[in-house]
C-alpha cells in the first residue's frame, strides 16, 4: 500500500467514525438540548450550562404525607439563599520564552534576561451567601469575597443585586456583605451550642454558580456528624487555623461555601465553609462554621467594620502532660499562661505566668482553644470569673475585660502584625547589622501577614518603597493604606532580603 492509499484510509477511517459517534450521541441524548454546554451564549466564551427555566418555587402543593421536616425547612431558608458571583484581576504567569539557540548552557543565559512573562487577567469566583437581615445583610466565607472588585448577588427570585463588602474577618473566615433592596426574604440565625449529634443537617448553596442557567439553590441532607473539629488548612503561604467546626455528611459542592448549614426547625446553625475530599467533589466530610461565632462576627463587622475581640492581655498555650511533668504540675489539661502583658486586666487581676486556667465561669478549660473560644464570647466591660492553680494552690479571681489599648489596636488592625523598634540590642540577638526598620514581635493567627509568610522575629525595612525607621513611622505608613490595596514589603530574615506582597 502506497502513502496516498494510507491515508486516504485513515481519512475515511476517521470520517466513518465521526458519522457513527454523531449517530450514537443523538440515539443517547435524543433533541433534547436543555443539558449542554454552549460557550457561544456567554459574551466572553465561558462555557455556561443551559437548563429548562421550568419554574421551581420552593412552596409546592404536595401531600402531606410528603411534607418532612427537610421540606419545611428549605421552604423557610430557600428564599434567602443567594448566588454569590466575584470579578477579581489576578496577575498570570506565562510560560518562558522560547530559546532560539538550544542547549542546556545557553537556556540559563536565555531565561536570566527573558523572564516569563506576567499578565493580567479577569477572572471570576463563585460562591454563596444567606441574607440573615431584612436590611439587606448576607453572612458568606472570606475566602468567597478575597480580593473582590466586582460583586455580582442573585436571589432564587432571580433579581440581581450589586453587593458591597461591609467587612472580611480573615481569623473566622467570614464575611458581611449588603445589597440594596425591598422586602428582601431572610433567614434566621439558630443556636449551634445545641446542635446533637446525628440530627438533621440540611445543606442549601449554589454549587455551580454561574454555570447554571437558575437562580434556585440545591438542597442537600445529612447529619451532624461531629461537632467541635479544629483544623489547620495552607491558605497561600500561611496556614488558617478554623476552630470548634461542624462535621456533616450532607453534600457539600465547589460553590457552597458560604450557604447556610439548617436544622430541622429551620435555623442557620453553620456557614459551609470547606471539604475534604480527594476528588474536589463530596465524599461526606463538609465542615461548617458554627452559627453564635458567626453571629458574634457578623454583629462587629456591621458596627465596626472590623472584629474587636476585648482585652484581657493573656497569651496562654495548652497544658500537655510533658510540660506538666517537667514543670511539676500535678494537673494535665488546662491552659497553661505564657505570657501576661503589663498594665493588662489580666495583671491587674493578679494572673501571672506559669499560672493554669482551669476554669470560666464555671466551664472547664481543658486546652488553649478552650480559652480563646471563651474570648470570642465575651465583650469589652463584660467582668468574669477565672479559676486557675498558682503551684499548688487554686485560686480564683474576677477578670474585668476591657477595650484594646489603641497603640495595640492601631499596630494590629490591617496586617495583624505587631511591631517594636528595631534596637542595636535586639539587632545583635537577631545577628543582623541593619541601622532602621522595624521587629516583628506578633503574627496574629490567620492575620494577613500570618498568611502571606510573616514570621516573628523578621525585620520590615519598607513598605511600598517608603522606609521604615520606627515603629511609628510603620503604623503612620499602615494608616496610609486603603482597604482592598496592595502593599509591597521589604523583609530581612536572618540575613537574607527578600519582598512579600499582600492585599490589606
Amino acid at each position: 500500500m502506497n502513502r496516498r492509499q494510507s491515508i486516504a484510509l485513515i481519512l475515511g477511517v476517521a470520517f466513518l467514525g465521526a458519522v457513527l459517534g454523531s449517530a450514537l450521541t443523538y440515539a443517547f441524548l435524543g433533541a433534547d438540548t436543555s443539558h449542554r454546554f454552549d460557550a457561544s451564549q456567554t459574551g466572553n466564551g465561558e462555557a455556561r450550562m443551559l437548563l429548562a427555566r421550568a419554574p421551581q418555587p420552593f412552596k409546592k402543593d404536595i401531600p402531606e404525607s410528603r411534607r418532612n421536616a427537610i421540606v419545611e425547612a428549605a421552604e423557610k431558608v430557600g428564599p434567602a439563599v443567594v448566588s454569590i458571583s466575584v470579578t477579581q484581576t489576578r496577575v498570570v504567569r506565562g510560560a518562558p520564552y522560547f530559546n532560539p539557540f538550544g542547549g542546556e548552557d545557553m537556556d540559563d543565559i536565555w531565561s536570566f534576561f527573558m523572564r516569563p512573562r506576567e499578565f493580567k487577567q479577569k477572572v471570576q469566583g463563585i460562591g454563596s451567601g444567606v441574607i440573615t437581615d431584612p436590611r439587606g445583610y448576607i453572612l458568606t466565607n472570606q475566602h468567597v469575597v478575597e480580593g473582590a472588585e466586582e460583586i455580582r448577588v442573585t436571589l432564587p427570585s432571580g433579581e440581581e443585586y450589586k453587593g458591597k463588602v461591609i467587612g472580611e474577618d480573615l481569623q473566622s473566615d467570614l464575611a458581611v456583605l449588603k445589597i440594596d433592596g425591598q422586602s428582601l426574604p431572610y433567614a434566621r440565625l439558630g443556636n449551634s451550642d445545641n446542635l446533637v449529634i446525628g440530627e438533621w443537617a440540611i445543606a442549601i448553596g449554589n454549587p455551580f454558580g454561574y454555570l447554571l442557567d437558575d437562580p434556585h439553590p440545591t438542597v442537600t441532607a445529612g447529619v451532624i456528624s461531629a461537632l467541635g473539629r479544629d483544623f489547620k488548612r495552607q491558605v497561600g503561604q500561611g496556614n488558617r487555623i478554623y476552630r470548634k467546626m461542624i462535621q456533616t455528611d450532607a453534600a457539600i459542592n465547589p460553590g457552597n461555601s458560604g450557604g447556610p448549614l439548617v436544622n430541622a426547625d429551620g435555623e442557620v446553625v453553620g456557614i459551609n465553609t470547606f471539604i475534604f475530599s480527594s476528588s474536589r467533589g463530596s465524599e461526606g466530610v463538609g465542615f461548617a462554621i458554627p452559627a453564635n461565632r458567626a453571629q458574634r462576627v457578623m454583629a462587629d463587622l456591621v458596627e465596626h467594620g472590623e472584629v474587636v475581640l476585648p482585652w484581657i492581655g493573656l497569651d496562654v498555650q495548652s497544658l500537655t502532660p510533658l510540660l506538666a511533668q517537667s514543670m511539676n504540675i500535678y494537673l494535665s489539661e488546662g491552659a497553661l499562661v505564657s505570657n501576661v502583658d503589663k498594665g493588662s486586666p489580666a495583671e491587674r487581676a493578679g494572673l501571672a505566668r506559669g499560672d493554669v486556667i482551669t476554669e470560666v465561669e464555671g466551664k472547664k478549660i481543658l486546652n488553649a482553644t478552650d480559652w480563646e473560644d471563651f474570648v470570642w464570647t465575651t465583650r469589652s466591660g463584660n467582668s468574669f470569673e477565672v479559676a486557675f492553680l498558682r503551684k499548688k494552690d487554686l485560686q480564683r479571681v474576677s477578670i474585668l475585660a476591657t477595650e484594646p489599648p489603641a497603640n495595640r489596636r492601631g499596630q494590629e488592625g490591617k496586617m495583624g502584625i505587631f511591631v517594636t523598634d528595631l534596637t542595636p540590642d535586639l539587632a545583635r540577638q537577631l545577628g543582623i547589622d541593619f541601622s532602621r526598620g522595624v521587629v516583628v514581635t506578633e503574627v496574629k493567627p490567620n492575620s494577613t501577614a500570618g498568611l502571606i509568610g510573616v514570621e516573628e522575629g523578621d525585620v520590615i525595612l519598607e513598605i511600598n518603597k517608603a522606609q521604615i525607621s520606627s515603629a511609628a513611622e510603620y503604623e503612620r505608613q499602615m494608616k496610609r493604606l486603603k482597604r482592598g490595596q496592595k502593599v509591597v514589603l521589604l523583609l530581612a530574615r536572618r540575613g537574607d532580603l527578600f519582598y512579600i506582597t499582600a492585599q490589606v
